[in-house]
This record gives structure tokens, sequence and C-alpha cells, in this order.
């Protein structure tokens, strides 16, 4: 079971880099439009791009972009089929629970990389976390996935983890340039 989800990660991975490259080159575009000037930092460059592939997995593996992209539409929401979970790890802590959490790690790592006003506080890392999770829930009423409350607290957590550990390591590094 876990080797089956690894190989579609995997998949929606290499799918992935195709699309974030262009995102990434439109980014970068407008970020130049807007500040009049090109800023190269490769260690910049790299997290952005890191955050933009991130973020199209995401996208990718939980349905709603990509080849795994369900259909969208309001028929499931209006025939009433949709599909909402809200106990607590109904099923216990299980390994796609934890593969949630895992997805949102580097989210949480490369968004205040990309985002420096997310470095002040951070509730800011939950924050962004927590409501990049409830619209992908949102979403998923609409392509017929399930939608569960687990998936928000883990995919929360995960973005959390992240966000500290960038937090500590900046720490470290400002800590060793002194």
């Amino acid at each position: 079971m876990l080797y089956s989800y690894l190989q579609v990660g995997k998949l929606a991975f290499l799918y992935s880099i195709r699309v974030s490259i262009i995102i990434f080159i439109m980014f970068t575009s407008i970020k130049f439009l807007v500040k009049r000037k090109l800023e190269f930092k490769p260690i910049n460059i790299v997290c952005e791009f890191a955050w933009v592939l991130t973020v199209i997995v995401i996208l990718n593996i939980t349905g709603i972009m990509g080849p795994m992209r369900g259909d969208f539409g309001t028929t499931s929401i209006f025939n009433g089929n949709v599909q909402l979970r809200f106990k607590l790890f109904e099923e216990g802590l299980s390994t796609v629970s934890l593969l949630n959490m895992t997805l949102f790690i580097p989210f949480g790592f490369f968004s205040p990389i990309v985002f420096k006003k997310l470095g002040d506080k951070w509730s800011y890392g939950i924050l962004i976390g927590l409501v990049f999770s409830v619209i992908i829930e949102f979403i998923q009423t609409f392509i017929g996935r399930f939608v569960q409350l687990d998936d928000v607290l883990m995919n929360t957590i995960g973005t959390f983890i992240g966000y500290e550990i960038w937090f500590w390591l900046s720490k470290l590094i400002k800590s060793q340039k002194k």
C-alpha cells in the first residue's frame, strides 16, 4: 500500500516539474515587471522554484490538477454525494495521514523563504497551512473526493513542522554568521 502511494507521488512529482518551470518563469517575470530589477540570489531562486514545485505537487496529489484531477462540478453537492468525514482519526493514525503531513513539510519550509513576512511569527506558519489545506478540502467537495478533517489537521501539522525546521535552521545560520 505504501509503495502504491509512493508511486503516485513519484508520478505527480515528475508531471509537476514541467508545469512548475512554466509557472516559475511566469512568477519571476511578474516579479521583475513589478520591481523593475532582477535580483540574482541563487538560493532564493532555488527556494522559490521549490515552493512552486511543492504547491503543484500538492495540487496534483490531491486531485485538483494534473493527471489525477477529478471532474469539477456542482452535481455532487446538489445530489448529496459529498463525502465528508468530521471524526478525527476514525481509522486511526494511518499511513495516508502521515503521508499528508509529510507532503506539507516542504510547503511549510519554503513558504517563509518565499514570503518574507511569514517569518515574523510562528502563528503565520500554522495559518498558511490551515488556509491552504481548507481551500484544498473545499475544492475537493466539487471533484468527488473525500473531505476529511484529518487531512486538514495533518496538513497543518506538516506545514508547521516545515516552518519550525526553517525557523531553527535560520536561527542557526544567523548565529554562525555572528
